[in-house]
Parts: structure tokens; sequence; C-alpha cells
């Protein structure tokens, strides 16, 4: 069975509202367990282990990502370093300039975690960085009215992507993301009918 991996953004966790979406969404249909939601470490380089032991695990019964804000940046370099698809949700196309402003002290309201961001998780970010993605490999999704990220920003590094959502409005979280649960389950292969 095809699996889809969703990866959360920083200072989120596995049990963001899309991947609960998502899950209830394939165990609609009769698809529990295709949907893997792992609790990522704050660390990127340590979440990108966690992330690559996953995909090697399940890519030969296919895989695909999606990736919310900074999972999308690292949906991107993992979909690039094993050529699967990948879909991103409001993606942080800039996460090392971006997470600079947040350098200190940390506190995940999910996760009731509190860690040290420093200059090395910058540096261990940049190293993911994908100048010139694959077009075929992406669905980008973005709503203007993020508050968090510029959505030019992720039309920019994305210019001719496979598939393309892009509505006026919205927010950070996508509003209404619901109503793509099932397209994303077809796009995922998860299913096929």
């Amino acid at each position: 069975m095809n699996t889809l991996l969703y990866i959360h953004g920083f200072n989120s966790s596995e049990l963001s509202h899309k991947a609960t979406v998502l899950m209830k969404a394939a165990k609609r249909f009769n698809k529990s367990g295709a949907i893997i939601s792992p609790r990522l470490s704050w660390q990127p380089a340590q979440a990108i282990k966690q992330l690559e032991a996953i995909i090697e695990e399940k890519k030969s019964q296919g895989i695909t990502l999606i990736g919310s804000s900074l999972g999308g940046f690292y949906a991107t370099y993992l979909a690039e370093k094993y050529k699967i698809k990948a879909i991103l949700v409001n993606p942080a196309v800039q996460a090392p300039e971006l997470l600079k402003e947040h350098i200190g002290t940390q506190y995940n309201p999910y996760t009731e975690e509190s860690y040290e961001l420093t200059q090395n998780q910058m540096i261990e970010l940049q190293e993911l960085v994908v100048k010139d993605p694959t077009k075929d490999l992406y669905w980008l999704m973005i709503q203007e009215g993020d508050e968090v990220l510029d959505y030019r920003a992720a039309l920019q590094a994305f210019p001719n992507v496979a598939r393309l959502t892009h509505e006026k409005g919205g927010d950070h979280r996508f509003i209404e993301f619901e109503r793509f649960e099932e397209e994303i389950l077809r796009f995922a292969e998860i299913i096929t009918y």
C-alpha cells in the first residue's frame, strides 16, 4: 500500500490539523495506516534522519510526501534526494533566513518541549536548500493570506510545478484544507478508483 508521509512545521507536532484531516480521510476510504505523521526533532539534521529512515523503509511500496511550512522545506529536499512526489502547503522556502529571527529559547505548545535554537540549526537548514527543484515532482498549495510567509517566495521558488493550487485569502494554516483531502489521497495513489 502506498504511504503519505506528513511532515509538520516549526513548533508544530504530529497531531497537526492537516495530519488529522488526512488520517480521518484515509480511514473513511479503508486505508488506515496509509498516513504516517511522525513527531520530528526540532533539530533539522535529526528531523531529516528520522524522515529518511521512514522513506527508506516505505519507498519500495510507494511513498509521497506532504509538508506544511518548514515541513514543506524538508519535503523539497527529500523529494529531490529520493525523486518522489511532494505536496507543499504554504512552504517555508526561505527557512534558513526566516528562522534566524527565532534564534534563542523556543517553546513548542503542542509537545510542551523547550529548547534552544542556535546558529548550528541555521547551518543545518542551509545544507537542505534546493536551488533548482524538479517541477514534475510537486503540487504547490498556497494561500495569499498567509500571515507568516510571503506566498510570492513559493511561487518564485517553484515557477512551473506539476500542479498548483493558488488561492486568494486564506492563512498560514491553509483555510478549508479539508476540501482537498480526497485529491491529496489520489495524488499519493492511496486511493486509485
